[in-house]
């Protein structure tokens, strides 16, 4: 008689202890679970971060770029008006800003009409868009000096180069 009830009390045991193991397995996925989705949530934040901080540092890199730099005279953010313009409409630096959704040289100051700069037009306008993605896009800019050469001597003016960022689809 004592054999029967010792095993049968055995038996529950080995019961308890697997309900407790796996409820302990559940309670810590659980957890895993609440980690990783807070995790994945800051990396989507942290993400965006390093990416906005690579694009301040590009833009102000940019002005020193072969292909906007102001080579008359030694001058670190001057930017070559024509040079952008040229560069603009060159179809073969079509793909070369296949990282940068957007990028665009404006003018400030003297303050002018608001329009697009073509050969046609050039000096007498505004703004010079060298790449234009229709995206979900952040810029940035940076404050240049807009340099050319205009009827016997270098003309500079205030402007400042923008350039976006695609955004992470939230």
């Amino acid at each position: 008689m004592k054999n029967k009830f010792s095993g049968r009390r055995g038996q529950l045991k080995i019961q308890q202890m697997a309900f407790v193991l796996v409820t302990l397995m559940i309670f810590f996925s659980m957890v895993a679970l609440f980690y990783f989705s807070i995790r994945y949530s800051t990396l989507r934040s942290d993400v965006e971060e390093i990416r906005e901080q690579e694009v301040i540092e590009t833009v102000r890199k940019m002005s020193g770029a072969a292909e906007f730099a102001w080579s008359i005279e030694d001058c670190a953010s001057c930017i070559d008006l024509d040079k952008v313009l040229v560069l603009k409409e060159r179809q073969s630096y079509q793909n070369f800003w296949r990282r940068i959704p957007f990028l665009q040289v404006k003018k400030i100051y003297p303050v002018s009409e608001e329009k697009e700069c073509t050969r046609q037009n050039y000096p007498d306008c505004s703004t010079i868009t060298i790449v234009d993605e229709d995206t979900n896009i952040v810029t940035h800019s940076a404050f240049v000096a807009l340099c050319r050469y205009e009827a016997g001597e270098n003309k500079c003016e205030l402007g400042k180069i923008i350039m976006g960022f695609e955004t992470i689809g939230k």
